[in-house]
């Protein structure tokens, strides 16, 4: 069991990084509007890509702990829909928001049900709940509203990449947290047993 939560909590950085990156996107998203919607298809694709990259890397990572599969799945999916992004940029809006929707979906899922698989190793898994909530619920509003603009895209996706970029962060925080539990726990069996001896 230990070993295992080891293994989850020194991959903490690939949750920060992903949240680094989402946040980049906002600020892109929030910052020029337009050159974002020039360039949208390929920005997303490759915001997909790296995120499925990280993702599929913190999944090899924790092999054996609970349904870590859940995260490789992620990264695979996150990285297919974003090989094709890039391969088909000349897709229309309509087309780009039902990717983005599907994407949303499949994520959302598969962060929610990696947040219960390994709540055993990770306390308060609310941030991952929330992710994938978040994600879901994006996934929603663009099914619902598939005749979105593509400035209003933009600033959909502009906030939802605030709020997963947020809750990754705070996720990563907490994971490596009890990374540091886990060293002070096993120093203090350490000294306990010499103290014994």
């Amino acid at each position: 069991m230990i070993d295992v939560a080891e293994r989850l909590t020194s991959s903490w950085w690939t949750f920060i990084l992903r949240g680094i990156v989402a946040l980049a996107l906002a600020a892109f998203a929030f910052s020029a509007p337009l050159t974002f919607a020039g360039v949208l298809v390929y920005v997303v694709g490759a915001f997909f890509l790296v995120s499925g990259v990280v993702a599929l890397f913190a999944g090899i990572s924790l092999t054996g702990a609970g349904h870590w599969w859940l995260l490789i799945l992620t990264g695979v999916a996150q990285g297919f829909l974003g090989i094709v992004m890039l391969a088909e940029p000349g897709a229309g809006p309509l087309a780009l928001a039902y990717l983005v929707a599907i994407w949303a979906f499949s994520t959302g899922l598969l962060e929610i049900a990696s947040a219960i698989a390994l709540r055993n190793f990770v306390k308060d898994e609310f941030w991952w709940l929330l992710l994938g909530a978040v994600t879901v619920a994006f996934g929603v509003y663009i099914v619902v509203r598939p005749d979105l603009g593509i400035l209003a895209l933009v600033y959909g996706i502009g906030i939802y990449a605030v709020l997963a970029g947020v809750a990754l962060i705070a996720l990563g925080v907490r994971v490596r947290n009890a990374g540091r539990e886990i060293e002070n726990r096993r120093a203090t069996t350490t000294q306990a047993g010499a103290a014994h001896r």
